[in-house]
């Protein structure tokens, strides 16, 4: 368990994570004397590492994205990193006034309110928040506390595809559609089949989800039908509503390993996790509020209530990692050879600023990176790069 103060800001949050990984054998008391301390730890503060990492000495070869990472340490959300007004699927209503941030964290709520959607009558509206960003491969942080409310929501920290065009096709020769990698689904109060009971608040779900292209259909592949390949759970010894915990995941071209608190919990290899995706953090309806029929959730009007309403999820941070091979080739497989990726931009991008001979600033070709990949695939395509340089030479 941790036993950080979050009411103090005179720790820092990489300091934290050091006390983290001896919570266990300093008392609170001792902690808080720590959190006194001078400030001497910003400064020789260099980018944070996954937690995992610190075990062996394969850190140096990760870099921060920080595109993809966040500290949640201003006032507001950044809406240009963040998109937190999503459009509603399923049972979800996800609404922009549902996600706010304070003390350092990010906090998304759900609270119960009866609204319609179209001829469906809704209960409750909840928070998310999508980086519209798109990433696949790397390594994935959180440092996420679950909500009060359970059973009924399930705080989220994970990857997912947008876009009917997506496509990769996989070694085994599937056409896959749709990749979603669930780093962790906490509460979720899921129906065991063995025990005939509803799982406890300890149970933790690492799970993955995909959909192929088979005879023309798309066909869904899930924990439930494909365990072999899609199912993980971690049974905790503590209570994730009770405090913050690291949660992350490693999605390489050849295997998804999933760590807790920097240790490692599940692995599965990759097959089909291999689209651009979003990462995401959000407060999902469950059980008893939602019911399963013919393969669809709806809501359970019967079980709503506004007991232990509103209930909110608190993210500490949201850091991503990649190496240089992560990088090379994050894209789906719709690549062409005019199709660069970030890294292969910056890479001819430098050699042309030294061809001629111009003081080199990564920082602004990044910024250019940004400005060309207009679809935010990851991916400077050959028509973006033209459109952009038009666009440029148009305004000088």
């Amino acid at each position: 368990m941790l036993c950080t103060n979050r009411g103090s800001h005179l720790v820092t949050k990489d300091f934290t994570h050091a006390i983290t990984r001896i919570a266990f054998i300093i008392s609170p008391r001792l902690l808080a004397g720590l959190a006194t301390l001078p400030m001497i730890w910003n400064a020789a503060a260099a980018d944070p590492v996954p937690l995992w990492t610190e075990k062996n000495s394969d850190e140096a070869a990760w870099r921060l994205v920080a595109e993809h990472s966040d500290e949640f340490e201003g006032i507001e959300v950044d809406r240009k990193k963040w998109n937190i007004d999503s459009e509603d699927f399923g049972v979800w209503s996800w609404e922009p006034e549902n996600v706010s941030q304070k003390d350092g964290s990010i906090h998304l709520q759900m609270v119960h309110e009866e609204h319609q959607r179209g001829k469906q009558t809704l209960y409750y509206t909840s928070g998310m928040a999508r980086n519209d960003r798109t990433i696949t491969y790397g390594y994935f942080e959180a440092r996420v506390k679950g909500c009060s409310r359970y059973p009924g929501a399930s705080p989220s920290f994970w990857l997912y595809s947008i876009g009917p065009n997506n496509r990769f096709q996989a070694k085994d020769g599937e056409t896959v559609a749709y990749s979603e990698i669930d780093v962790i689904e906490l509460q979720q109060s899921e129906f065991d089949f063995e025990t005939k009971k509803h799982f406890p608040v300890t149970r933790i779900d690492c799970n993955l989800h995909t959909t192929l292209i088979r005879d023309g259909k798309r066909e869904w592949v899930r924990p439930n039908n494909r365990p072999d390949l899609c199912q993980n759970h971690y049974d905790a010894e503590w209570d994730p509503r009770e405090d913050y915990h690291v949660y992350g995941v490693q999605n390489s071209k050849d295997w998804i390993i999933w760590y807790i608190d920097g240790n490692e919990v599940a692995r599965k290899p990759n097959l089909y996790w291999h689209l651009p995706m979003h990462v995401t953090l959000s407060l999902g309806l469950r059980y008893p509020f939602v019911a399963y029929r013919n393969s669809e959730r709806l809501p359970v009007p019967e079980k709503t209530t506004g007991d232990g309403f509103p209930t909110a999820m608190s993210v500490d941070y949201v850091r991503v990692w990649q190496r240089p091979e992560d990088a090379m080739g994050t894209v789906s497989g719709k690549k062409t050879a005019t199709d660069w990726t970030r890294e292969e931009y910056i890479t001819k991008e430098k050699a042309n600023w030294t061809k001629n001979n111009w003081t080199w600033n990564q920082a602004k070709v990044e910024a250019n990176f940004a400005e060309i990949d207009t679809n935010k695939d990851g991916l400077a395509s050959g028509k973006e790069r033209q459109t952009w340089f038009a666009l440029k030479a148009a305004n000088k």
